[in-house]
């Protein structure tokens, strides 16, 4: 993170090891940020993931959660990476994960103009109302009742690895297409999800009548009974290691 550069000397630490690493780390973050007045009477402050922005003004509402979420590439709750900003841009609180702790910076001397405007809210707002929209297009967000014993389409998505598609597949279409893709294996609620190649998932996609992204997600079918559907459609499950 950029607010470390050069050898600043960190305000606090967090350690690693123990209990509610998630929550010693807001707790941190929440003192030094008042003390250091990066966050207003009101609970104001800007916040983002990179020193190159977006800087985005928030409020705090009640408890914070931010050390549980923004976290480094595939790094677990509390491995925190984010910074904060006085909305009048004169100071920063930046929160950074080392290798036995996590660090938080207060810096001043390194502020030499106002943050940057923030974003257009509406122009944000759009971008996820078309984000949701997209997210609609490749699965439903449950499957319907009632629910049987059957094949259904999986989709991991490569960088998080969370199960983030979920269509069952018909009998009908199942009896004449999976024999080809599973090579005569006889279905089994019993045996792990077999991955099938881009190929393979596009045309099952044209079959299905959905959309396919292969960059994106790794495909696999899976036979399931019922009451596997149900429960992973409800909780979309993460990825047991499916995608390494």
């Amino acid at each position: 993170m950029g607010i470390t550069i050069g050898g600043t000397a960190p305000a606090a630490k967090v350690p690693l090891v123990g209990s509610e690493l998630s929550s010693r780390v807001d707790t941190a973050w929440l003192q030094l940020a008042r003390e250091h007045h990066v966050v207003d009477a009101e609970g104001r402050f800007l916040i983002t993931t990179s020193m190159n922005g977006p800087w985005v003004p928030v409020r705090i509402h009640g408890r914070t959660h931010m050390a549980e979420h923004l976290v480094g590439h595939n790094a677990p709750p509390g491995h925190a990476e984010f910074v904060t900003m006085a909305l009048d841009g004169s100071v920063m609180c930046g929160v950074t994960t080392e290798e036995y702790d996590v660090w938080l910076v207060v810096d001043r001397e390194r502020i030499k103009t106002p943050p940057p405007p923030p974003p257009d809210i509406e122009a944000f707002r759009a971008a996820m109302r078309r984000k949701q929209e997209l997210e609609k297009r490749y699965a439903p967000e449950r499957l319907e009742q009632p629910l049987g014993d059957g094949w259904v389409l999986l989709a991991f998505h490569r960088h998080t690895k969370n199960l983030r598609r979920l269509h069952e597949i018909p009998d009908e279409l199942s009896r004449t297409l999976f024999p080809g893709f599973l090579g005569g294996r006889q279905p089994r609620t019993d045996a792990p999800p077999r991955q099938i190649t881009e190929g393979q998932a596009r045309e099952l996609g044209e079959r299905l009548g959905v959309p396919v992204d292969t960059h994106s997600f790794g495909y696999f079918l899976e036979f399931q009974s019922a009451e596997t559907k149900s429960r992973q459609s409800q909780a979309r499950a993460i990825a047991p290691n499916l995608l390494s």
